[in-house]
């Protein structure tokens, strides 16, 4: 996890140096790494929905999701997990954190 906070947008060439000099099997490496990304991109309420999400809340998810990941791509898909699950997901929730940041701690 480290190596990828560090480098967020390794290239195939990186990867399997990365690989290398952890004594890796570059091959074994990338299995692990396909296998996180279709766990993400195979799950979830999204894979299910039948994509009629409404276009402003998935802008204003993917703005949101974006303090997550530099992945516009992954920000998405977490949006429309979201956005399947309740439709206004993201109306309500800067109304929660607008009352949020008016309360005295």
């Amino acid at each position: 996890m480290d190596y990828f906070k560090n480098n967020p947008r390794p290239s195939d060439k990186d990867v399997h140096d990365f690989a290398e000099s952890e004594g890796i099997d570059e091959h074994k490496f990338e299995e692990i790494i396909y296998e996180i990304m279709g766990t993400f991109f195979g799950a979830g309420l999204a894979k299910d929905y039948d994509g009629s999400y409404d276009a402003k809340q998935l802008e204003m998810g993917i703005k949101v999701e974006m303090e997550h990941t530099s992945c516009k791509l992954i920000s998405t898909r977490i949006a429309m997990d979201h956005l399947a699950e309740c439709a206004d997901y993201y109306t309500r929730l800067a109304k929660l954190e607008a009352e949020c940041e008016g309360k005295d701690e």
